[in-house]
């Protein structure tokens, strides 16, 4: 006879943390994930994961994939991590790949974003393995690649055909214990080229391109954050940057060309489209006498579009029932200001996903870390919302 066991009962916090800080320890900055990946496809093997297959993602780390299989009839629930980190900036006391338990938080590289995420699912997924319960349905359980990058990876997952009957997806991207992230900004590169015309830099009658460029870029730097955007609901606001500015040199020319690069981040109820018309608007308030062109999002993937997933879905509701048992915490919902790999699940994949992690800090910056105390509230929650998803 099959003892079958509660699986939240098997979730010890010291091993998810023995998790978190070999993955640390493993360095998979965006492009140099290989190693990790290797290590990866080895655990899911090792936790009882069927059917691991790499999918090959170009210039960067396989994506990866593993199942535990249930009725062909069931749903199924995804849960996916990313693997890669950015690389570690100035400022850390620390070696950022030597993990450093201090003050019942993790520090390294990585930590929150979201090394401690995928210790959760790889955690969670062994205890219902080890379990023996019975799942009315099937986990797919997904480590992609490339996600603070391109998000290459994602999509060699949704070019595979892989995601066509997933029902539900989970991912433990860093959080604000207590909530659940139910929606994300899209994010729009644009791109203005200025064409002036050249003349000697002594003589009158040219048209300088740098110099009306400038003068766009700074008319976009005053733009109001009333022109942005603003969801009440969730005090969530558009935003607007100018990333890059290039043009001219040392030649005893009047620059005749120049360009200007400008992050957009939409909310879902803005088009890419009318955030161009606002770019359109600034340009012609700055008066100048360059003709331009503007373009967007070149980039090998699509670009990642705004999205909410509606907080009266099954999943919004299955998983806040379990975080508020687990975390005893009223839950709230919440817009994230930038872009995942969950911005393509949803849009390009067409699958209900939310985003529940751990607690942590200094995200993406010098000294990151994660609270040990969010790690197993993040698991068992994981844990108790597939088993009722797939009930």
């Amino acid at each position: 006879m099959i003892s079958i066991m509660d699986p939240v009962s098997l979730v010890e916090t010291d091993k998810i943390v023995e998790l978190v800080k070999r993955l640390i320890s493993t360095p998979s900055m965006s492009g140099e994930e290989h190693r990790l990946v290797d290590w990866l496809e080895s655990y899911f093997k090792y936790i009882g994961l069927y059917d691991v297959e790499r999918l090959p993602v170009e210039e960067t780390g396989d994506t990866l994939v593993g199942w535990i299989r249930g009725p062909e009839a069931g749903p199924t629930v995804m849960l996916n991590f990313h693997v890669d980190t950015f690389n570690a900036f100035e400022g850390w006391e620390t070696e950022p790949l030597v993990p450093v338990v201090k003050n019942r938080r993790i520090y390294g590289l990585g930590a929150h974003d979201m090394k401690s995420g995928a210790a959760c699912i790889l955690d969670a997924v062994d205890a219902i393995v080890k379990s023996g319960v019975e799942l009315n349905g099937s986990v797919l359980v997904t480590a992609t690649t490339d996600e603070e990058n391109w998000s290459r990876g994602v999509h060699a997952l949704i070019d595979s055909g892989v995601l066509k009957d997933v029902d539900f997806c989970i991912v433990p991207e860093q959080s604000e214990m207590g909530t659940i992230t139910i929606g994300q900004l899209g994010r729009h590169v644009f791109h203005l080229q200025f064409f002036g015309k050249a003349v000697h830099a002594v003589f009158e009658g040219g048209i300088n391109a740098v110099v009306d460029a400038s003068k766009v870029a700074i008319a976009i730097s005053k733009m109001g954050k009333n022109e942005l955007g603003y969801m009440r609901e969730y005090r969530k606001r558009g935003s607007i940057c100018v990333t890059g500015l290039s043009g001219g040199g040392t030649d005893i020319l009047v620059p005749e060309y120049a360009e200007l690069w400008i992050d957009r981040h939409i909310l879902p109820n803005q088009t890419v489209q009318e955030a161009a018309l606002q770019i359109h608007e600034v340009v012609r308030r700055a008066s100048i006498e360059s003709r331009y062109k503007l373009t967007w999002d070149k980039r090998p993937t699509p670009a990642p579009t705004s999205y909410i997933t509606p907080p009266d879905s099954k999943l919004v509701q299955t998983v806040t029932k379990n975080l508020e048992k687990f975390s005893g915490r009223k839950v709230r919902y919440v817009v994230e200001t930038s872009v995942a790999d969950t911005n393509h699940i949803v849009v390009h994949g067409g699958i209900p996903t939310i985003i529940l992690g751990p607690d942590g800090g200094n995200t993406c910056e010098a000294n990151e870390y994660v609270e040990i105390s969010s790690l197993s509230v993040v698991t068992k929650t994981i844990i108790r919302s597939v088993m009722d998803l797939l009930s």
